[in-house]
């Protein structure tokens, strides 16, 4: 009976000695990130069988686990995965919109000022402090889009700046996994779970997660295989891939992330990456941040032809055609690194206001052309350039393409940074239009011609023209014509004439009741210096649909609602999954987190079963030395 209760009483000595160890690692580790509570599992040693029955032989400590839900682990990683890719488009959105926030100091402010010195300009043509100010205001214009521009512009280059840095990252904390597996899998041989390397694995992984979505596969040796949310193996067994930030095949001003696996290798984006800081500057490189530069780019687009176009239909201060008021670069096309053929890609501006703000990828198949429009996917096909897609002609410009051949153009990029004011005296603002109607002094009805408008710049506009009304005044001849005479055309008061085209590069309106004779002379304008047409032809740009049926306020208006609107979508998202993250967290910790309260109770109550259990030794001791005693 003495040596039973010896044994007895050593198994529980130790099976106390090893749960106050347990209790006593997790209150050490209550606050260690990652750490899982452990527990002693303690088990009945069995009984042995005597005459009297069964009797207990005392308990076993049979391992120490940790407190651990492989479900909500797998929630909390995935949930911080989502989390640090909304938290890290979001951060980029709060700088794009702050960009837009000073409306005192923002495009729309500048459109306005410049459109205000438009109007000063028509209601004093002859003022060159007036023409001053209008070029003032256009290079203002231009400097603020610049400025907006080039900003958007240094915040696609810090995002995509950190996909390097990211992408090494990825692969440190890969060799850290791949290094812990080792060491686990060997542990795991040896029947019992290693704890502490599982808690440090499980916060690699996590910690892999917000850089990279994961998805992770256990296996039987006690290694664990990762992959990324399509499916491409990260670590798999003893094999561990690279992720490597390249050029982009497709445009070499950036960055492209390439997974590396074993001797293949494949391109990897936001969708494949699924979540983590690279999935989210991704998405804020490629969508959000090019939707803001297009759509300053398109108005400064549209400025520049808009208000080049109306000038050179003018005459300025000294009769001379208007020049151009600003300049900004051409579309500029990238063919893909991997084009086998020679060809190059040349995009031209033809029709401003069909203009859609965004990024094109031209493919040729061997047969067709596809022009497809990055922002929302809608593909042109055609047998061959060029070809005329939103206002953009796409024609190859040289060399031969061959199938498989892509190049990326970007209409905006330059125009949004490098608008600019051509240097301009006051006297060349184009305030005047370079002919004009009037009615012959000999006029006895009550015709009249208005809306005189100069539509097509040529040395035609200047030639002398008139029109006779002839008896009846039911119709009229013209002469003077670049095309030669007409005769009889109907009349009808309030008409446009031509009814389509133009004469001589002008339209005018007529109206009223003329008589048989009555006339109007078109000839050159006396004084271009103070002739206001074209100035007020300008000012009219203002309330045009010069962008995509839309004036450039209303332009700009929607430009500043789809940033304001990314932004609060954006920090609602980083909000939202940032909650679920928590949630997702604390139910995790529920489970595997440290109490420490619990924790202290356990600490009293296995110490006094630790005193418990030496008290059985003393019992079997005194026991022992009482047995000696009797055989003496």
């Amino acid at each position: 009976m003495a040596d039973a209760l010896l044994n007895i009483g050593s198994r529980a000595l130790l099976a106390a000695q090893g749960t106050l160890t347990t209790v006593s690692h997790n209150i050490a580790n209550a606050n260690t990130a990652g750490y899982s509570r452990q527990e002693a599992v303690l088990s009945t040693a069995g009984g042995l069988y005597t005459g009297s029955g069964f009797f207990g032989r005392g308990v076993d400590l049979t391992t120490v686990q940790r407190q651990y839900d492989q479900f909500l682990t797998t929630a909390a990683r995935s949930a911080a995965s989502t989390s640090a890719a909304d938290a890290t488009r979001a951060t980029g959105l709060q700088s794009l919109d702050t960009l837009f926030g000073n409306s005192e100091m923002g495009i729309g402010a500048s459109l306005d000022a410049f459109f205000s010195a438009a109007g000063d300009l028509a209601n004093r043509p002859a003022d060159l402090s007036a023409r001053q100010v209008f070029l003032s205001r256009a290079s203002q214009l231009a400097g603020r889009i610049d400025s907006i521009g080039s900003q958007i512009a240094s915040l696609a280059k810090e995002t995509d700046g950190r996909l390097p840095s990211d992408a090494a990252a990825v692969n440190t904390k890969l060799g850290e996994i791949d290094r812990l597996n080792a060491q686990i899998e060997k542990a795991t041989g040896s029947g019992q779970s290693p704890n502490d390397l599982l808690d440090q694995r499980d916060g690699a992984v996590q910690a892999l997660s917000q850089l990279i979505g994961v998805r992770a596969v256990a296996a039987d040796n006690g290694g664990l295989n990762l992959f990324t949310n399509s499916g491409a193996p990260l670590l798999v067994g003893r094999q561990v891939s690279r992720l490597d930030a390249i050029a982009d095949p497709a445009d070499a001003t950036q960055h492209a992330l390439q997974l590396t696996v074993g001797s293949t290798t494949q391109m990897l984006d936001a969708t494949a990456l699924g979540g983590g800081s690279l999935a989210g500057a991704l998405r804020l490189r490629d969508e959000d941040l090019p939707a803001a530069l297009n759509q300053v780019g398109r108005i400064a687009t549209v400025v520049a032809d808009a208000f080049n176009r109306q000038q050179a239909l003018g005459v300025d201060a000294n009769g001379q055609p208007g020049a151009a008021i600003f300049t900004l670069p051409s579309p500029t096309s990238q063919p893909a690194s991997g084009n086998t053929g020679t060809a190059s890609l040349a995009v031209t501006v033809t029709s401003s206001a069909a203009l859609q703000p965004s990024d094109y990828e031209v493919r040729f198949d061997g047969t067709n052309y596809s022009v497809v429009r990055m922002a929302d996917g809608n593909t042109t096909v055609s047998a061959s350039l060029p070809a005329t897609v939103d206002g953009l002609t796409f024609a190859a410009s040289s060399g031969t393409a061959a199938a498989g051949d892509q190049w990326r153009v970007r209409p905006f990029a330059g125009a949004a940074t490098q608008l600019a004011v051509r240097p301009l005296t006051p006297r060349e603002v184009a305030t005047a239009f370079a002919s004009t109607i009037q009615p012959a002094a000999t006029n006895t009805g009550g015709a009249s011609a208005s809306g005189f408008s100069i539509v097509r710049a040529s040395s035609d506009n200047t030639l002398p023209v008139t029109i006779t009304f002839n008896n009846p005044p039911t119709s009229f001849n013209v002469t003077g014509l670049a095309g030669g005479s007409l005769t009889n055309v109907p009349y009808t008061p309030g008409q446009k004439v031509p009814a389509s085209g133009d004469w001589n590069g002008w339209t005018v309106k007529l109206d009223g009741t003329p008589k048989a004779g009555d006339a109007f002379t078109v000839g050159v304008t006396a004084s271009p210096t103070a002739d206001n047409r074209n100035a007020l032809a300008l000012t009219q740009l203002a309330s045009q649909g010069l962008v995509g049926g839309g004036t450039l306020n209303e332009a700009y208006a929607s430009l500043l609602a789809d940033v304001g609107n990314r932004a609060q979508s954006g920090q609602a998202a980083a909000d939202v999954s940032a909650q679920l993250a928590s949630d997702a967290a604390a139910r995790q910790q529920a489970v595997s987190g440290v109490n420490l309260d619990e924790e202290a109770a356990n600490l009293l109550r296995f110490q006094q079963a630790y005193q418990a259990s030496a008290r059985i030794l003393q019992a079997s001791q005194s026991l022992f030395e009482s047995l000696l005693n009797a055989t003496r």
